[in-house]
């Protein structure tokens, strides 16, 4: 009795000679990083190194300031336009502190 039975080729080995040596291993590829954990930071400047923009700007405007007169030109500011000098000087005051309601706080500021 013959046999009908087909061998069909491997065709994930096909083309290439028979081994008796296990697949050799993938050459490793770039090692990826582990997500970090949620709110790391990562790359960029440090925290707290204030932008090269930003520090320009201020040196600009000291430079300006101490054109201007100083010391002096914020006392004349504040005697002739007092509208142009309370919003500069209120932005240099630390914020309003949080005082119970009973004795609360009194701040007088005298700009004359």
């Amino acid at each position: 009795m013959t046999s009908n039975v087909q061998c069909l080729p491997d065709f994930a080995t096909a083309g290439t000679a028979p081994s008796d040596s296990p697949a050799a291993p993938t050459p490793p590829g770039p090692a990826i990083p582990p997500k970090p954990p949620k709110g790391t930071r990562w790359g960029g400047r440090a925290k707290g190194t204030p932008n090269k923009v930003n520090q320009s700007i201020r040196e600009a405007i000291q430079m300006a300031f101490e054109q201007a007169g100083g010391v002096e030109y914020l006392v004349r500011l504040a005697q002739e336009d007092p509208k142009t000098f309370v919003p500069l000087l209120i932005k240099t005051m630390p914020p309003e502190p949080k005082v119970p309601q009973e004795g609360g706080l009194n701040i007088h500021i005298d700009l004359t």
